[in-house]
């Protein structure tokens, strides 16, 4: 059996840093994913896709991406379902990210937040104290200028 998956589009929100009670980082963000059509004349469609990662791969993207961020994913789709408090059934189906990479260069990231009037991402008010996170190695571009 294969469930594998690569994508490539745009956060569609800021990510949601949080951590599990053991410590591990994980991060949520919508992704929009563009398909054509079937026919030539019709437009494209948009896919909202559900994305979860965690530890480092959480880290990378909560410090460094933002709401219109172009990425590739690597993962594997995932579904599961839940009873809420209320005794309701609850499904969801997300990609569980295993890679995360920048495709757009520090430069367009900064072109594309000054056209909207955005900041550059600031880390989540719940990342640990700096001296608890490694940092990336000097070689490692997280945006691929070197």
């Amino acid at each position: 059996m294969i469930n594998s998956c690569v994508l490539v589009g745009r956060l569609g929100n800021d990510p949601e840093m949080r951590y599990t009670p053991s410590g591990t980082a994980v991060v949520n963000f919508r992704m929009a994913v563009t398909r054509q059509r079937r026919s030539q004349d019709a437009e494209e469609q948009t896919d909202w896709l559900n994305i979860v990662a965690f530890g480092k791969t959480a880290e990378f993207v909560a410090q460094y991406l933002d709401k219109g961020s172009l990425i590739g994913v690597e993962g594997r789709v995932q579904s599961r379902t839940w009873e809420t408090q209320d005794g309701q059934r609850r499904s969801a189906v997300e990609i569980v990210a295993n890679n995360i990479q920048a495709l757009e260069s520090r430069q367009e990231a900064e072109r594309r937040r000054a056209a909207k009037g955005q900041a550059a991402p600031t880390p989540s008010e719940e990342a640990p104290p700096p001296d608890e996170v490694e940092p990336p190695s000097e070689t490692e571009d997280p945006f691929g200028d070197d």
